[in-house]
């Protein structure tokens, strides 16, 4: 079976949010659609072991936006690549709250729908939660970004914890300038590429976007 065939499916990338009274959780996804007009409802999955998963089961709602293309890197590692069981994601950001009062943020959104989870579907290592939509806004004009856009103008990689994640397989390629003369590192766990004159990164030294050590940086030049 050729897997590569996977990645002829098309996506987008969305943030989901949640606050259950207690805790709050958000992430990074590539898959949510509109799954009937009426009632009009959509459906997003979520990995079993992200938190964010265990803040909408307990919720029972959540709120989700729509990435434009003016989202860079930076933006996409603080809700795709970090948890927030550890991390505040929107701290530092514009945040708003939707009519079910979960947090999400108007920066690099093309819109938001907030939804109240109607049924939820067990699919083993995901869990698909179909919400009706409580609310929804138009937040910008922007270009909404495609996952194939993340990939290749980007060069993020896919999440382990992704529905579309294949093992072993990654339709990115590290592009680094045939002259130049500095060495590139290539974050194993993001894709993020650093530029330096260094034979080695320091042991010091952390992803900008994800956060890993040099110990998860291949050298690719």
């Amino acid at each position: 079976m050729d897997a590569k065939a996977m990645f002829s499916f098309s996506y987008g990338l969305y943030v989901v949010s949640a606050n259950d009274g207690e805790n709050v959780g958000a992430c990074l996804i590539n898959t949510a659609l509109q799954v009937t007009g009426d009632p009009l409802q959509v459906a997003v999955t979520l990995n079993k072991q992200n938190h964010t998963t265990q803040v909408v089961k307990a919720a029972e709602h959540f709120t989700l936006t729509v990435v434009s293309k003016t989202a860079d890197m930076p933006f996409i590692g603080r809700f795709g690549f970090k948890s927030s069981a550890d991390v505040d994601k929107f701290e530092g950001i514009t945040t708003k709250t939707s009519l079910l009062f979960d947090p999400y943020t108007p920066e690099h959104a093309c819109a938001m729908v907030c939804c109240a989870v109607v049924n939820t579907i067990d699919l083993g290592t995901h869990v698909m939660f179909i919400g009706e939509v409580c609310d929804a806004e138009r937040v910008s004009d922007e270009e909404p970004m495609t996952y194939a856009y993340y990939h290749s103008v980007l060069k993020g990689k896919t999440p382990p914890k992704a529905s579309s994640y294949i093992e072993g397989e990654d339709p990115t390629k590290p592009v680094v300038p045939v002259s130049a003369p500095k060495h590139h590192f290539r974050c194993n766990i993001c894709g993020y590429v650093y530029e330096t004159t260094d034979e080695e990164l320091p042991a010091d030294f952390r992803c900008p976007v994800c956060g890993v050590g040099p110990e998860n940086f291949t050298k690719i030049d």
